[in-house]
């Protein structure tokens, strides 16, 4: 008696229960090929921009970091007392959007191929709650999130300017996004065992979100998020301040996923606070509770 149908059957039953089996990151331990210092500050976070220098601010300063041979040299010092950087971002042409804690407005800068970062301009939100990030998007969008909605502006941001798409729900403070190409948003909320919540490029209005990923507990014992991050070739990069750096596809979804790739933080890496992927794929990591306020990686 052939045994081929009893051998097709256990094969699809095989496939069937695939998709349900849990899967296994691809850890990698890595470790920085340079560390750059900031007065033995703590780095609030850190972002690259198109020339690859690194902004890294605190509180009361923005420092901008130049690689240089053999180390990170600080070219320009910007205060920040009274503008109180919340989160910045930068626009395939060099823009920089920066929130501001402090006002219901977007502060950007037009960075120079010199390396000089003129007076920033300030773009009240009027009406509007102090946004929490601004994420300027590759369609020529900005996105900026607040406590209670995240508003979709068509750039360049013009003072008064109405948003174009807005989705209603209740955000941590603390939260942060990015979006792709095709307006979809992956939200950021922090907090131990908190998703990141997607929303589809045709949401709007009061909307739950279309999908969630939850990242595999097995990973880290905390998982609270501190930043988001899109990696060149375009997935989801978040960063959990007592476990690791975990690399998501943009199609992730649902509880205890296992990211497609796994940073885990071993030593000098303490703290992670902000991540950001700058030219040619050199990812920063800005570590809160150490004196090099940022280290690099993949140079």
């Amino acid at each position: 008696m052939s045994r081929k149908p009893a051998t097709i059957v256990v094969a699809l039953i095989g496939a069937l229960l695939a998709p349900l089996m849990p899967a296994t990151a691809a850890t990698e331990v890595i470790t920085p090929t340079s560390e750059i210092t900031f007065d033995n500050r703590w780095a609030q976070s850190m972002r690259f921009d198109a020339l690859g220098r690194a902004w890294i601010w605190t509180s009361d300063l923005l420092a901008i970091f130049e690689r240089v041979p053999g180390t990170w040299a600080r070219v320009q010092t910007v205060e920040a007392k009274k503008l109180r950087v919340n989160t910045l971002r930068f626009d395939s042409d060099g823009k920089a959007y920066a929130t501001n804690s402090r006002k219901k407005e977007i502060v950007t800068w037009q960075v120079a191929d010199s390396g000089t970062v003129p007076k920033e301009r300030r773009i009240a939100l009027r009406g509007r709650s102090i946004p929490l990030d601004a994420f300027p998007n590759a369609d020529g969008s900005l996105f900026v999130l607040h406590e209670n909605r995240i508003d979709e502006f068509v750039l360049p941001l013009r003072r008064k300017e109405r948003p174009v798409r807005t989705i209603r729900a209740d955000f941590p403070s603390s939260s942060k996004l990015v979006a792709l190409a095709d307006g979809t948003v992956f939200m950021m909320q922090r907090g131990e065992a908190a998703p990141i919540e997607v929303y589809g490029s045709d949401q709007s209005g009061v909307s739950d979100p279309t999908r969630t990923i939850l990242i595999d507990g097995a990973l880290t014992s905390d998982q609270s998020a501190t930043d988001i991050a899109l990696t060149p070739s375009g997935e989801v990069a978040v960063v959990y301040w007592y476990g690791g750096i975990a690399i998501f596809s943009t199609s992730a979804n649902g509880s205890s996923v296992t990211p497609d790739t796994w940073y885990p933080i071993e030593a000098p890496l303490d703290n992670p606070q902000g991540i950001d992927f700058g030219p040619n794929g050199v990812m920063g990591v800005a570590d809160y509770l150490a004196s090099t306020a940022v280290k690099v990686y993949f140079e």
